[in-house]
């Protein structure tokens, strides 16, 4: 069985394509767990509507944001492999069932195909890796720097999400968990089916971020990174501009002057970040 999570926050104008696209599924055996995360407009009476039967719904009693959303989700999931999919995203019809014969035919621990990335103004951009099957260290640095690090479109055996639960955040939460479940995965099959439609839309959270935000979760992400790789594979950091990039959002941060009005919707993000920041001063000077 393969489980399809599905996050829906104020996604009332796409949410029932998502989650028809996910039934209409050529691969059968599936199970389709949406969680909603307190919308305010009517995405919740939408789903309440729905009466397929693959489709299970868990509704937060508060706003918990995308990566603890998608956590519960997929702890939820019983499937042998998971994939992820926006409520405002949609999948083509035979996207699961060919990713999935390639996770077979290959024992592969992922399997990603391409992406659709619909803009606002009506024009379609595609993006695929093509046929290849890759392992060693080359599940990370083959493909850095492009959309590897792109969760959704992948179908990630169970035991990868075990071993790297999802990321709690609320911004820029897919990068410390998909880097190191490619890691950890025996090998990743890339197939050319552009079979994930990613809706870009300007006034969504991942694009109307502030400077500062944007700057600060991804100097949190390169962080996590860093002592990922210094524990597991510390020549990586050396393939991978990881200290590079950590060093660029400092500086960026330092740029944009942050002030406590600023700082303040992020005071648990800023914690994080200074007392990491601090320490990782200090382990330099020993």
């Amino acid at each position: 069985m393969i489980s399809i999570v599905i996050t829906a926050y104020n996604v009332a104008p796409w949410i029932e394509e998502s989650i028809a696209s996910a039934c209409r599924q050529t691969f059968k055996e599936l199970e389709i767990i949406v969680v909603e995360d307190c919308s305010t407009d009517n995405t919740r009476e939408i789903l309440s509507q729905i009466k397929d039967w693959r489709v299970k719904v868990i509704y937060n009693s508060t706003n918990m944001g995308a990566g603890a959303s998608r956590r519960k989700g997929i702890e939820a999931a019983e499937g042998e492999y998971i994939l992820l999919l926006d409520g405002d995203d949609w999948l083509e019809d035979d996207f699961i069932e060919t990713l999935y014969n390639c996770a077979k035919k290959h024992a592969a621990d992922i399997v990603s195909g391409g992406i659709r990335i619909a803009n606002s103004d009506g024009s379609w951009e595609g993006k695929s890796y093509g046929n290849c099957i890759v392992e060693g260290r080359e599940k990370l640095t083959r493909f850095w720097g492009e959309r590897i690090v792109f969760m959704n479109n992948k179908l990630i055996r169970r035991e990868l999400h075990d071993m790297v639960p999802y990321c709690k955040r609320r911004f820029i939460e897919d990068t410390p968990v998909i880097i190191p479940q490619l890691f950890f995965a025996n090998k990743v099959v890339y197939t050319d089916n552009i079979g994930y439609n990613y809706r870009m839309r300007p006034g969504s959270l991942t694009h109307s971020a502030t400077r500062f935000k944007n700057a600060l979760f991804r100097a949190l992400c390169a962080a996590d990174l860093i002592r990922f790789f210094e524990k597991h594979d510390k020549e990586l950091l050396t393939a991978i501009p990881l200290a590079e990039g950590y060093a660029g959002c400092i500086s960026e941060i330092k740029d944009c002057r942050p002030t406590e009005e600023m700082i303040e919707p992020y005071i648990n993000e800023w914690i994080e970040f200074s007392t990491g920041l601090i320490a990782r001063l200090e382990q330099e000077e020993e």
